[in-house]
């Protein structure tokens, strides 16, 4: 029986520990079943007698547990770990797959790979064709011919990007040195006198990246020291195999600026000794971004003379109070957090910037156990994408979630539980947006996770969510649905609030937004106010603006769509169907939509009633922009004479 990834995980977590490990714990921190633990822990057990270690000892009422001896001598232990005693799961062996591929020298047939991953060659074939697929998104391709054996080709930036990726997945992070190399060992030192020359240059190129430490005033965390020294010593290989990168020159004008390119040219010369070769001046920049892409746990005056401090400082800040804001909490030592995040955020500028993709093995834990704070970061992230023209991947906005958890929980601060719904829409994009911008405005903890139609709403089952808001009566399911106008009146809103909080035992003040009428009343008791409702209004106005991202285009308005020509004046008409009619001639006329179209707004009222009235004497009837639209476009119908769109006379 050997050890796999988790159990030697949980072996790790049994050493650094000084009391007891509850099986609770375990399941919540690996996200496994009882059972699961207690055949993970028969296979810790087993390996520690086979090494003449006592067993994990276990307290009914307290937990497992290992003796002072056994945790002394299993780092020990775990260094010289043979391969045979080891089961590496399909993530590690494929990652290791890649990393042979990408730093061992040609040829390489599949016997060879199989024996190094010590599986049969049916599932080193199972496992190369997954990498296939894996190094597409890197944006490389994996080729066999009968002379080179296994090659993956494409260019040297993506290939250290992969390396980077891989090499996070075969040495987690929160590894000591020891353990760092006993996995380095395992499978890419082939003999006793290559271990030597090994690990006298990774001792080396610690000693150059501490001096990278000095010069910059900073300390790299533990995990991240080890992790750089292992890329510099794997980027060392590809440079001494002719292997180099071409650096962008614009992008060089930029890191040229920074004091980590100052360090990487310090460094230059010491590993040009350490690998017996020449260091182009590319390689330099690059090892740079490395440099800046990396975590600290300790920075002195770093930051603040860093060129982007201001610029991600800003970002911070809106992020910190965007984040208050949904959480509806305040953090007591807001500047604590804001220079935290900082901390973190600029390295993860710098890896997201050039790509250095690193796998967070918590992230699926993250995602379900921290389920609420997972997606409040994923709201507030949208600010450090629009400074870094990326999208952040969810590996780095769970880092982000952990940053903003472990301040809550210092704290001592819970952030309310939020709920999931959706929204039912009969038609139309413009219709959903409206209510729904509504919707997000008066509930600050409702995540509205999906705008739908009630087709799909019909057809498919929703387990996860709390509540539906729908414009339509839709069959009812598990979850409550509340029915409301396409475009909410102030009391409408209330009466939703109060049904909603209702459901949940609260009352509706405790988590809706500022309150432009609370607001009003307070006002009311320290001045003179001279227009009540024109405050109001202006204060609904306010508060209830949408978002308008920086980088924003003007898209055509109202005033720009519905000009002279599409404007029309009539006495009265038979029906509401030949209102729909007449008000679409100009649309028609002008090639604004088809026939289709018509007749489908027609069909839509009296299929699902008369939901186009979103005020009253008011109706704004449209279909679906697959239903017949060419063009955007407005048309308005003025009637002297009221028309009837149902038996109860809502006109």
């Amino acid at each position: 029986m050997s050890l796999d990834e988790r159990s030697t995980a949980i072996l790790h977590e049994l050493v650094r520990r000084d009391g007891y490990l509850s099986v609770k714990e375990l399941i919540k921190r690996f996200n496994i079943s009882r059972r699961t633990v207690y055949y993970d822990i028969e296979k810790i057990n087993y390996w520690l007698k086979s090494n003449h270690l006592d067993g994990v000892k276990y307290v009914r009422t307290s937990g497992f547990y290992v003796t002072e001896r056994t945790k002394q001598a299993i780092p020990e232990k775990l260094k010289n770990l043979e391969v045979w005693n080891y089961a590496y799961s399909e993530k590690e062996r494929i990652a290791w797959l890649a990393i042979h591929l990408l730093v061992e020298e040609p040829p390489l047939f599949l016997k060879d790979l199989s024996e190094k991953t010590k599986v049969s060659r049916n599932t080193t074939i199972k496992d190369l064709k997954k990498l296939r697929v894996q190094l597409n998104s890197f944006q490389l391709t994996l080729c066999f011919t009968r002379y080179t054996g296994y090659v993956i080709k494409g260019k040297e930036e993506d290939k250290r990007r992969a390396i980077v990726y891989y090499l996070s997945l075969v040495v987690p992070h929160q590894q000591d040195w020891q353990t760092v190399l006993a996995n380095l060992k395992r499978l890419l030192i082939h003999d006793e006198d290559e271990s030597t020359i090994v690990l006298s240059e990774l001792r080396s190129i610690l000693d150059v990246l501490n001096e990278c430490e000095k010069h910059l005033n900073i300390q790299f965390a533990d995990d991240v020291l080890y992790h750089l020294a292992l890329r510099f010593w794997l980027f060392g290989k590809r440079i001494v195999q002719g292997k180099k990168i071409d650096f962008d020159p614009v992008e060089k004008e930029v890191i040229q600026q920074t004091k980590e390119f100052k360090a990487a040219q310090t460094a230059r010369s010491k590993l040009e000794s350490i690998f017996q070769t020449s260091i182009p001046d590319d390689e330099v920049y690059y090892l740079a971004t490395h440099l800046l892409s990396s975590k600290v746990q300790y920075s002195g005056n770093y930051l603040q003379s860093h060129d982007d401090y201001k610029n991600l400082q800003n970002i911070v800040q809106k992020m910190v109070t965007e984040f208050q804001a949904f959480t509806c909490i305040t953090f007591p030592n807001r500047k604590a957090v804001e220079e935290n995040l900082l901390l973190h955020l600029k390295p993860a500028y710098y890896r997201i910037k050039y790509g250095l993709q690193v796998e967070n093995p918590m992230i699926e834990l993250i995602k379900t156990k921290y389920k609420d704070l997972f997606l409040i970061t994923k709201k507030v992230i949208h600010h450090f994408e629009t400074a870094i023209g990326k999208k952040v991947s969810d590996e780095e906005i769970a880092l982000i979630a952990i940053h903003f958890g472990g301040w809550l929980r210092k704290e001592g601060i819970e952030p309310k539980e939020r709920k999931r719904a959706i929204l039912i829409c009969a038609s139309g994009i413009g219709t959903s947006t409206i209510l729904r911008k509504q919707l997000e405005g008066l509930f600050s903890t409702v995540d509205f996770v999906e705008t739908i139609s009630v087709r799909d709403y019909e057809q498919r089952d929703f387990h996860d969510i709390d509540f539906a808001v729908s414009t339509v009566p839709v069959s009812k399911k598990k979850h409550p649905v509340f029915v409301v106008n396409p475009i909410l009146t102030d009391q409408e809103k209330e009466t939703l609030l109060k049904k909603v909080h209702a459901l949940f035992g609260e009352s509706a003040s405790q988590n809706t937004k500022y309150s432009p009428e609370a607001i009003l009343g307070i006002v009311k008791q320290y001045a003179d106010i001279k227009d009540e409702q024109a405050l109001l209004t202006a204060l609904k106005e306010y508060f209830y603006k949408p978002f308008i991202p920086k980088n924003w285009t003007r898209k055509p308005g109202l005033l720009d769509l519905l000009s002279l020509e599409y404007i029309q004046i009539a006495a009265k008409v038979e029906s509401w169907e030949h209102a729909i009619e007449l008000a679409s001639k100009p649309l028609l006329r002008t090639g604004r939509i088809t026939r289709q179209y018509v007749v489908a707004m027609i069909n839509h009222i009296k299929n699902l009633g008369p939901y186009i009235i979103i005020a009253p004497k008011v109706a704004l009837p449209h279909g679906k922009p697959d239903e017949g639209v060419k063009k955007p476009g407005i048309s308005l119908l003025v009637l002297k004479e009221p028309v009837s769109f149902s038996k109860k006379k809502r006109t």
